[in-house]
């Protein structure tokens, strides 16, 4: 095509008006993301965090894992958008005779146009099936509706057709054709500065920023004499008002791109409760020109109270938001700053007053450490520290699994044994905000483990062994231990020799395995306790909701030994009845509170270590 001197300028002033612009109005997004604080340090380990940016944005990894069919057609798009980036610098510069791909591809330019027209054909049937799912199929429509998907999809179909057009054998109206693709180009990105398509620029820088696990929480400084002598801007008790909220929170509130992922898998918003986690990103987004409170704001002390902590939102979030980020920092301003609304006041105060949720005397782990004869730890000659926790030390109904799992270990001829005395690992503190009750007994548990000279623990509750890997080498970098969660030794056991099982003795039973959340989604733990379970003969039966899309058992963040009133059905209910309708007769957990809590889901509940020391040959 030949195009007049006047088209030239017409192009050269649109481009440059619409590069202008959009140039603008993103510095005016990024200025609602600057004017946060720093929450931690980010740039850290820079080789894994391209690595996760090529995974995930290039490679589509948790957008097609999450959803296949959906994610799928995701990933077409994408590859578009990636596959045209060379052809559209091409449209834009034929008008000035410049031959961009002929001069980039030769001879091979044919090759490349095939490949396009393959692609334009798939991106159209994507898109097409992506606003068909999205508007005709009422499951999947979130509410309220984006209608400026619809907008989006359309412009994407109208760039791949009059694209296919364009290189037709008898194209239609050509010169008009051109324009018509050149408009597209130029008012897209405008669309995406004013939508939930901002991800497209956003999802990247989101997802490079993202913390590398799941939920990972620093502590806050609660020294006085720090306190006393720094600036009142650079004091945090955690999120209170919106002048709190740092800046990857501000990023995540705007790169949100609404697709309901989290609170699909959210087990309070599955049991018909009010906790939203998309919900209360968005409102989060809406909320960044205010100034006031983050809870009835962003989200209420009802929604807050609700959360499990369970890191189902955060680990299948596919822009790198970190949905507890939010939860935990309102939780923190709760007990450090207001006092009021939190919902574990009384789990908090127990703990103050007797150092375990179930009001129990130290004498009582000690006297059942002396009933079962359990070795106290010798440093440098026990080799692995068993860590009980409070469950085991202090509630009767889990000494079944504390007597299998001294069995097996001393059927292997495992060196191990116990402290004298145990603090509460803090965890669910933690986790409900009280980060100073946390500290004071993470601090304890430290001296001790460090005055032990320990190396390796046993840690049977994942919640422990989170505290233990993740949260105490925040507090000391000293604190340096090995620890594994009992699943996994006996599993090494098994498959070492050490351990032999005799089957499953005619037991022919189905057996059903639930994935606790802080030994799954949160320590990566998903095969051990399955390789146990058929080394003992059993036939194991999957939940529809397994792995890393496990359903919460409601015991976290306290929810074990709370008692909240409850709007809607508990998540222990909901979880319970999903056990049912397996058709399994015995359920196997790795968690001594997920026992507690779905304790009545099947004819009998055990933990994995029981189940090991009944195969014992």
């Amino acid at each position: 095509m030949s195009f007049a001197a006047w088209e030239q300028i017409l192009l050269v002033v649109l481009v440059l008006g619409t590069a202008a612009l959009f140039g603008r109005d993103l510095s005016a997004k990024i200025a609602k993301i600057r004017v946060g604080k720093a929450d931690r340090p980010r740039t850290d380990r820079i080789g894994r965090r391209l690595w996760t940016v090529v995974k995930e944005v290039v490679f589509q990894w948790r957008v097609v894992g999450g959803r296949p069919v959906a994610g799928g057609m995701h990933a077409v798009v994408f590859l578009g958008f990636a596959a045209f980036g060379l052809e559209t610098t091409d449209h834009f510069l034929e008008p000035f005779g410049v031959p961009l791909l002929t001069t980039v591809f030769g001879d091979a330019l044919p090759v490349f146009r095939s490949v396009l027209h393959f692609v334009a054909i798939a991106v159209s049937v994507a898109i097409v099936g992506l606003a068909v799912r999205r508007f005709l199929f009422p499951k999947f429509s979130p509410d309220p509706k984006s209608y400026s998907s619809g907008v989006v999809a359309l412009m994407i179909l109208l760039l791949m057709l009059t694209y296919l057009n364009a290189e037709a054998a008898e194209p239609l109206a050509t010169k008009l054709n051109w324009w018509v693709h050149s408009l597209l180009i130029i008012v897209f990105p405008h669309e995406i500065l004013r939508s939930k398509h901002f991800h497209i620029l956003m999802a990247p820088v989101d997802i490079f920023f993202r913390t590398h696990h799941t939920a990972e929480l620093l502590p806050l400084n609660l020294d006085l004499e720090a306190l006393e002598e720094a600036d009142e801007e650079e004091i945090s008790f955690g999120l209170e008002t919106m002048a709190d909220v740092p800046w990857k929170m501000r990023m995540d509130f705007l790169t949100c791109v609404e697709c309901r992922r989290c609170t699909d898998l959210c087990p309070a918003n599955n049991s018909g409760q009010e906790l939203d986690p998309r919900g209360f990103i968005l409102a989060g987004r809406k909320a960044l020109d205010i100034d006031g409170p983050v809870i009835g704001n962003i989200l209420s002390e009802t929604a807050l109270g609700q959360c499990t902590t369970c890191g189902a939102c955060e680990s299948v979030c596919p822009v790198g938001i970190e949905h507890l980020s939010v939860l935990v920092g309102a939780k923190r301003a709760q007990a450090l700053s207001t006092g009021v609304g939190m919902v574990a006041g009384t789990f908090l105060q127990t703990i103050e007053r007797h150092g375990n949720p179930f009001s129990e005397r130290a004498a009582t782990r000690t006297a059942l450490i002396e009933e079962l004869e359990i070795p106290r730890f010798v440093p440098g000659e026990t080799e692995y520290l068993l860590w009980m926790g409070c469950v085991w030390s202090y509630n009767k109904d889990a000494r079944s699994s504390l007597e299998a799992t001294l069995r097996v270990l001393n059927a292997a001829g495992v060196s191990f044994g116990v402290l004298a005395s145990e603090s509460c690992s803090g965890h669910h503190s933690r986790r409900q905000g009280e980060e100073m009750q946390f500290q004071t007994l993470a601090r304890e548990n430290i001296e001790s483990i460090q005055g032990q000279k320990v190396q390796k623990v046993i840690a049977p509750c994942p919640h422990c062994l989170h505290s233990l890997n993740r949260d105490y080498p925040t507090l000391d970098e000293s604190f340096e231990v090995e620890t594994v969660h009992h699943s996994e030794l006996i599993a090494q056991l098994v498959s070492s020799g050490r351990l032999t099982l005799k089957g499953a003795n005619g037991d022919g039973r189905k057996h059903t395995y639930h994935d606790p959340c802080y030994l799954g989604r949160y320590e990566g733990v998903y095969d051990p306790p399955r390789d146990l379970i058929r080394s003992a003969g059993h036939e194991l039966v999957e939940l529809p909701r397994n792995r890393r899309k496990s359903f919460c058992c409601g015991g976290g963040a306290a929810g074990f030994a709370s008692d909240t009133e409850i709007d809607g059905r508990r998540v222990d209910q909901e979880r319970s009845d999903e056990i049912k309708a397996s058709g399994a007769e015995v359920l196997v957990t790795g968690c001594p509170e997920c026992k507690m809590m779905l304790g009545t889901a099947a004819a009998e509940t055990k933990d994995l270590a029981e189940l090991v020391a009944e195969s014992l040959a």
